[in-house]
């Protein structure tokens, strides 16, 4: 074993660097791959995985043509973005296409490639990954959700899922302690999940039917009410959706028509005035601007003191040193 590297073997977030493949296939907990090189040249594996409860974010990279085979368990629900060329690929013995989403979820697959792999994936638990696209839709999953393949989805889609994804990996990667707090998990989950829907929704949609107006603003008031009581939760869309009796796409037409606009910057607007209104108060006599960002879900800290600054027009660190000066 030629085992180079080793990361945060915590069960939650974990990582190898590797020359030795077979080492690869052991480190991967109850996903049954099996590793073949096929190609010339010296090997280099390198994996990361984020555990997130229901949800597991990866990334794997390898520099020499192989053959990945697996037979994930049914509980498993993965979806992949192929970063690297897909000409020399193939996805359960077919060539995959430009702007496909690999569906690694109906028993045996295999990825055969000549050159090199890299690749960002979100595993999800089928049981509540079902329960929560039924929040944003209303209806079932497709049955060719759960089917091995690669798809034919959205260009823009797709690219904002691998570019999330690999954003969200790279931001927990260098700040562990994000995913500490119950509300950034809630919001890293939630975000993750629609992303994923916006890539698959294309390849097969989930039939929505539009409710008239006046059934979409009591549902948007149902909404604003809950969260005026249990905003500090950071409620997931999925939950939004289940509290107005709405659809995803019905919640945001009622949103836009009733506020102007989509709940889900309702939602952030919300997060920011909670911090804002927590910093004022010092509750829980927290003088860190990074605690309670985190505690309201907000991950990237340079984009959630650029969007403080544009909301209030100072810095959170202006905010905390005002209040200082007053008291």
């Amino acid at each position: 074993m030629d085992l180079q590297k080793t990361i945060h073997s915590d069960k939650k977030i974990r990582g190898m660097s590797t020359s030795d493949i077979d080492e690869l296939a052991l480190f991967q907990e109850n996903k049954n791959r099996r590793y073949t090189q096929l190609y010339t040249g010296q090997l280099q594996g390198d994996y990361l995985e984020i555990n997130l409860g229901k949800l597991q974010v990866f990334r794997e990279n390898l520099n020499v043509g192989a053959l990945i085979e697996a037979t994930p368990a049914k509980n498993f629900v993965p979806f992949a973005a192929l970063l690297s060329n897909r000409n020399d690929t193939t996805f359960c013995g077919k060539h995959i296409e430009q702007n496909a989403i690999l569906q690694a979820t109906g028993g045996d697959w295999d990825v055969n490639f000549k050159n090199h792999l890299n690749v960002i994936a979100a595993v999800f638990d089928r049981d509540t990954f079902s329960h929560d696209i039924h929040m944003l839709t209303g209806q079932e999953i497709p049955n060719d959700w759960l089917i091995s393949k690669a798809c034919l989805t959205d260009p823009l889609a797709l690219t904002q899922y691998a570019t999330g994804v690999n954003n969200i990996i790279n931001v927990i990667k260098a700040k562990p302690e994000v995913i500490k707090t119950e509300n950034s998990l809630r919001m890293i989950n939630d975000t993750i999940l629609r992303l994923a829907y916006n890539v698959l929704k294309v390849t097969t949609p989930c039939t929505e039917k539009r409710v008239n107006q006046s059934k979409r603003c009591e549902g948007v008031r149902h909404v604003m009410d809950y969260l005026h009581h249990y905003g500090q939760n950071i409620p997931t869309i999925p939950e939004l959706c289940k509290v107005a009796k709405l659809s995803e796409r019905n919640l945001q037409y009622g949103f836009k028509e009733y506020l102007g606009v989509t709940p889900i910057r309702y939602l952030r607007l919300l997060r920011l005035n909670g911090v804002r209104r927590d910093l004022l108060v010092n509750r829980g006599k927290k003088d860190k601007i990074v605690d309670v960002a985190l505690d309201w879900g907000f991950i990237e800290l340079g984009r959630f003191a650029s969007e403080y600054r544009q909301l209030f027009q100072e810095l959170p660190s202006a905010t905390l040193k005002r209040l200082k000066l007053e008291n």
